[in-house]
């Protein structure tokens, strides 16, 4: 939108600049399943000023060159392929999407795993909250196992093990989901918008003699620094998570590195 000026020539109304947004994800050939959906959303998203960094982490080179012909468009590195532990190399993938938006002046970062499809809006609609830290709501698992990736309470303890533990989301408060913007303690980082500010604060990060995930830990160290978490409970994404079941036993091993 252009300036709109007075016949005297002062200006009524600036320009808007529309914040520069990174849409950024992780990523593995494990993911194949669902790459074609997501990408295909991110390339329909309906702000005007964002761009794709892809944090490619196979172990082969395959996914990443087939990522680069088929979107030139997008920025794919590789990334965390001689860090052994997977828990280790997601970890930095995530962390290197960070680091890119910061190094690139970005002014928002959303942070967006292959296997969440968000609605074609949903930068729009996260920005129009004016949050340090907003995400949509998506769920975990199926069937009887389903909940939603949103945690309501803090825990007594305010551990690192205060991890997913909201009940299945047909058992959660009725009125919770109620189209607004809430306060919440935990989000997950599946689709989440997060400032230059926080960004520059909190890095992504993982203990790996613990279990627990990055999303875990940035939601500890936003509590810690007062950075509050926000959940926009009118934005629901899908969750293409059919594989992890088949993969559970082994994401919850202990982690050596």
């Amino acid at each position: 939108m252009a300036d709109i000026y007075n016949i005297d020539g002062t200006v009524i109304e600036k320009e808007y600049k529309f914040p520069k947004v990174l849409i950024a994800a992780p990523q593995h050939e494990s993911k194949k399943y669902c790459w074609e959906a997501w990408s295909q959303r991110v390339d329909a998203l309906t702000y005007p000023n964002y761009e794709v960094y892809i944090a490619e982490n196979s172990e082969s080179d395959d996914f990443r060159n087939q990522i680069k012909k088929d979107h030139p468009t997008y920025k794919c590195e590789k990334i965390g392929v001689n860090i052994t532990s997977v828990l280790g190399r997601t970890t930095e993938a995530h962390d290197a999407c960070r680091r890119y938006a910061l190094k690139n002046h970005f002014d928002y970062m959303l942070h967006l795993e292959t296997d969440v499809i968000p609605p074609i809006d949903v930068i729009e609609r996260l920005l129009y909250s004016k949050k340090q830290v907003i995400g949509a709501v998506y769920d975990i698992f199926h069937g009887k196992m389903r909940k939603s990736m949103v945690q309501t309470n803090e825990p007594l303890d305010r551990s690192y093990r205060a991890y997913r533990t909201v009940p299945f989301i047909e058992h959660e408060e009725p009125l919770f989901f109620d189209g607004t913007v809430k306060k919440v303690y935990h989000l997950g980082i599946g689709c989440i918008l997060i400032s230059n500010y926080v960004m520059n604060k909190i890095p992504f990060r993982v203990d790996l003699n613990n279990i627990y995930h990055a999303d875990t830990w940035f939601a500890n160290d936003c509590f810690q620094r007062d950075i509050p978490i926000f959940a926009d409970t009118s934005i629901m994404c899908k969750h293409y998570n059919s594989t992890w079941l088949d993969a559970v036993d082994e994401i919850l091993k202990p982690i050596i590195n």
